[in-house]
């Protein structure tokens, strides 16, 4: 149980570092869009789009993390995937090679169709 919700609230941090870098990288764009100065306040990695858009993904995880209704979600998800039978290892590589042996078997008979009907194309048109 407490290992469950260590996840899900780790989910959440991760959540919020990527909802960070994407409202960061939004907000710059619009200060560009709309000419608004953004200025640096701590070096150049730090501009007024940074913080903003830090504070807010701090803000929307937060909201999220307290919604019973999405952390409820969230529990019952690493819930169900704790129940999955994950495959071994030797069976991932396994199954790895039959997808790479079915695709180059794949590729090479679309490979020979390709020719063939290329070559047919040019009998019939007298090309080459």
């Amino acid at each position: 149980m407490d290992e469950v919700k260590r996840y899900v609230n780790i989910s959440f941090v991760f959540v919020m570092m990527i909802m960070a870098w994407l409202l960061v990288n939004i907000i710059s764009t619009i200060f560009g869009f709309v000419e608004v100065s953004d200025s640096e306040l701590m070096g150049e990695n730090v501009r007024y789009s940074t913080v903003c858009g830090l504070v807010l993904a701090i803000i929307g995880t937060v909201l999220l993390w307290r919604n019973s209704k999405v952390y409820n979600w969230a529990l019952n998800v690493a819930y169900e995937m704790k129940k999955v039978t994950w495959p071994t290892m030797d069976e991932t590589i396994y199954a790895m090679k039959v997808v790479i042996a079915t695709s180059l078997i794949v590729a090479l008979i679309l490979c020979l169709f390709d020719l063939s009907a290329k070559s047919f194309t040019h009998w019939i048109l007298g090309i080459g």
